[in-house]
């Protein structure tokens, strides 16, 4: 929607996220096209099902989302250099893309923020895969959040 609507987002905010293949941890892609929902992590088969409890439902999100991985396709650096909105991109240290990556993406985008927390794969909004939450992580992110989207 960014790419064909620029002028209708206010404010960006990009996490645990990557714009070419070679960003995400060897065998990343690899071990995509063997998944399944059953090797999906229960702890978010859980956080899905607590906001909808209909399991057709992560069912259907399993099957985009799987297939969207498996043929994914690189973006041009353009994309990126096109964005104009204030952004704002979080990831985990040891997520599933590199931090280098994600600087490089923060490079890309002018005047962006970047912020690399110390956690794993979404673990900074959310539980990690195996159900822990760090409740002052949390704290912190939605605290720095709050202040990009206020100012």
């Amino acid at each position: 929607m960014l790419i064909f609507f620029p002028d209708l987002v206010e404010k960006l905010i990009v996490a645990s996220s990557f714009y070419k293949r070679n960003g995400m941890v060897d065998g990343f892609f690899e071990g995509m096209m063997d998944s399944s929902l059953e090797s999906m992590p229960e702890s978010l088969k859980t956080n899905f099902l607590n906001l909808n409890p209909d399991f057709s439902a992560l069912e259907n999100m399993f099957e985009k989302d799987s297939k969207r991985m498996q043929t994914f396709v690189d973006w041009n650096e353009d994309t990126l250099k096109g964005i104009k909105s204030p952004t704002l991109f979080i990831s985990g240290d040891k997520d599933v893309m590199k931090p280098e990556h994600v600087v490089e993406m923060w490079r890309l985008v002018e005047n962006s923020q970047l912020m690399i927390l110390p956690a794993t794969h979404g673990s900074y909004m959310m539980a990690d895969f195996a159900g822990n939450i760090n409740e002052k992580l949390l704290e912190f992110t939605v605290n720095e959040v709050e202040k990009f989207l206020n100012n």
